[in-house]
């Protein structure tokens, strides 16, 4: 009996050790890895030439990678691009880096903003990665700091997500976040000041917003990986339908799939209060902005008949 025990409770302490450990698991994706698996998705590879690429080029599937080389001569637009995305880090401590993409039915979607009601029948499936290695581990980990400042500006709490969606230790970390699309839109739906507002735009423009809403579903998810000095970005997703390109690009990609961790419903029902917040404090500051200039007018045209 005391064997048993004994069996039971290391069982249970390895696999303590296994939840924890994999908790904490950073994907590390290299360089040449990242090339790799671009040729075996059977990307098309495309130069780093300054024109973008074309939409039909997406459906099909794109990638391109960077050497030293290409990162010398393109030193100016990489470090605006790294400004941009507020790290402060050199263009010179950038040793490579690589991006691809593929997605479908975007056009589809582009037609469908004409009309709201053809939402409910667009099928979009997309997903892009993004490689970068750096000279430095911590040149690296200044990504996850600007993560880390980014979800204080959105007033996110580092302390509300779970450690499947965020971590960070000496030289590695991560940042996960998935939205399942029917709960978010459950969530607006619940929403008393967004359903009124539908409600009323809806008897405008003869759309069923509650309708459409609660008909849609699929995925947006993202995660970005630190480990060492190789940093790995890969996000997509998709609309009425399931998220396969994220799912392929993750898997063939070696990386940990955003899509398979759960939605964080505390902090997008948050996120959704503190936008409506935003937007009727914008509105009252609008029509309080109107009722003074109208005032100002009777005013005026007051002393005038005087």
């Amino acid at each position: 009996m005391k064997k048993i025990k004994a069996i039971v409770c290391v069982l249970a302490l390895a696999m303590t050790a296994s939840v924890f450990a994999g908790c904490s698991k950073t994907s590390k994706v290299s360089a040449e890895k990242f090339e790799k698996a671009c040729e075996k998705l059977k990307l098309e590879e495309f130069e780093f030439d300054g024109d973008a690429p074309k939409m039909d080029d997406l459906e099909d599937g794109i990638y391109a990678v960077a050497d030293d080389d290409v990162v010398e001569k393109q030193s100016t637009a990489i470090a605006s691009a790294i400004k941009k995305a507020g790290l402060d880090i050199d263009a010179d401590g950038i040793v490579s880096f690589g991006l691809a993409a593929k997605a479908t039915g975007l056009e589809d979607a582009k037609d469908s903003l004409k009309d709201p009601e053809d939402l409910a029948e667009v099928k979009i499936d997309g997903a892009f990665a993004f490689q970068i290695t750096f000279k430095k581990e911590k040149q690296a980990m200044d990504v996850m700091e600007a993560i880390e400042d980014t979800l204080k500006s959105a007033d996110i709490r580092v302390k509300d997500l779970s450690s499947k969606e965020y971590y960070s230790g000496k030289n590695d970390g991560y940042l996960r976040f998935h939205i399942d699309i029917a709960k978010l839109a459950k969530l607006i739906l619940e929403n008393d000041d967004i359903a009124d507002a539908l409600d009323e735009a809806g008897k405008k423009s003869k759309v069923d917003y509650e309708e459409l809403l609660g008909s849609l579903k699929g995925d947006i998810a993202i995660a970005v990986e630190v480990s060492g000095t190789d940093v790995f970005i890969i996000a997509g997703g998709a609309l009425n339908q399931k998220a396969d390109t994220l799912n392929k690009f993750a898997s063939t990609f070696g990386a940990t799939n955003p899509v398979k961790v759960p939605m964080n419903e505390k902090i997008c029902k948050e996120a959704l209060d503190g936008a409506i917040e935003t937007y009727i404090s914008k509105a009252k500051a609008a029509m309080a902005k109107v009722s003074a200039g109208n005032n100002t007018t009777t005013e005026t045209e007051t002393d005038d008949d005087e």
